[in-house]
C-alpha cells in the first residue's frame, strides 16, 4: 500500500494531465507496488478535485472484448459527473485521445446496498433504462496502462450523453437489447445487452456488491453507465455518432466538433 500523502501526490499528477490535456506514463512504473485499494483511494481525491457533483458511477471493462482490447482482467467503476454530462455537441478539444463506447445506462428509484442484494431486488430498484454514449479517455500514452492505472483515473471516464429514459419495466428483457453503433451514417459495430457481464442489471448488482466492499451504497436517483457493448471506436474531430437500440428504447446521438 501507498501512503496517503503520496494518494494526493498522484491524484494531483492525474488533475494535471486533466487540465492541461497531455497524457502521462503510467502511474504504476513510478510505484509498481500500487495496489487496487491504492487506486481507488487515489480516484477520490481525483475526482473530489474536478469540484463537479456525482451522479452515479459508471462501469468499465465488464464485457470481454473490452477486457481484451485493453488488456485488463476484471471490471472496475468510476464516478460520473454532473459536469461532463453533454447534449449534442462536445468539442474534441477537451480531450487527448478520445473512444466511444455504446452502453445501456440505468436510473435507480431506490437506495442498493449491501454484498448480497438479490437480483430481483436489483430489478425492482430501477426506474428507467437509457441508451448511452459514453467517452472515454485516458490519462495515459497510448491507452498502456496496468489495472491500478486505470482505475485511479477514474475508470477514463470523461463524459456522456443519454437518450431519453423509458419505464424499465417495460423490458421484459434488456439482456436481449441488441444495439447499432453508427458513425458518420455507417455502421461500425453492434452488441447486445448480455454483452456486459450478463446484462445490465447484472452489472448493476456487481456494482453495488462492490460498492459496498468500500463501505457506499448506491443512493436511489443513481445514474450508472452499466459497461460498453462492443469495442471503443477511435473518435476524429467531426465525427458523428449514434446508438440505437431495438425494442422501444430510443437512440442516442453526440457530435465531437472541431473547435
Amino acid at each position: 500500500m501507498l501512503t496517503e500523502n503520496q494518494h494526493e501526490a498522484l491524484a494531483q499528477i492525474l488533475y494535471q494531465a486533466y487540465e492541461r490535456c497531455e497524457p502521462l506514463t503510467p502511474l504504476s512504473g513510478i510505484y509498481p507496488q500500487m495496489e487496487t485499494a491504492d487506486s481507488y483511494a487515489i480516484q477520490a481525491r481525483l475526482v473530489a478535485r474536478y469540484g463537479s457533483s456525482p451522479v452515479g458511477y459508471k462501469l468499465g471493462f465488464t464485457s470481454a472484448v473490452m477486457r481484451e482490447q485493453m488488456g485488463v482482467d476484471e471490471p472496475n467503476f468510476g464516478v460520473l459527473l454532473a459536469a461532463t454530462r453533454a447534449v449534442d455537441d462536445v468539442a474534441y478539444k477537451r480531450f487527448i485521445h478520445p473512444l466511444i463506447e455504446p452502453e445501456i445506462a440505468v436510473v435507480t428509484g431506490r437506495d442498493l446496498a449491501g454484498d448480497n442484494v438479490a437480483l430481483e431486488q436489483i430489478v425492482a430498484a430501477v426506474d428507467s433504462l437509457h441508451a448511452a454514449i459514453e467517452i472515454v479517455d485516458s490519462r495515459f500514452q497510448d491507452y498502456r496502462f496496468q489495472a491500478v492505472d486505470n482505475i485511479a483515473d477514474n475508470s477514463s471516464a470523461a463524459g456522456y450523453c443519454l437518450g431519453p429514459g423509458i419505464e424499465a419495466e417495460s423490458v421484459s428483457e434488456p439482456a436481449l437489447l441488441a444495439c447499432r453503433l453508427i458513425k458518420n451514417e455507417q455502421q461500425i459495430a453492434e452488441g447486445r445487452g448480455v454483452d456486459a457481464m450478463g446484462g445490465p442489471y447484472q452489472a448493476l448488482q456487481w456494482l453495488v456488491h462492490k460498492l459496498a466492499e468500500h463501505g457506499l451504497g448506491l443512493p436511489a436517483g443513481s445514474l450508472v453507465l452499466t459497461g460498453g457493448l462492443s469495442r471503443a471506436q477511435v473518435v476524429e474531430p467531426g465525427d458523428s455518432f449514434r446508438v440505437e437500440f431495438s425494442d422501444n428504447l430510443q437512440p442516442v446521438a453526440l457530435r465531437l466538433v472541431n473547435d
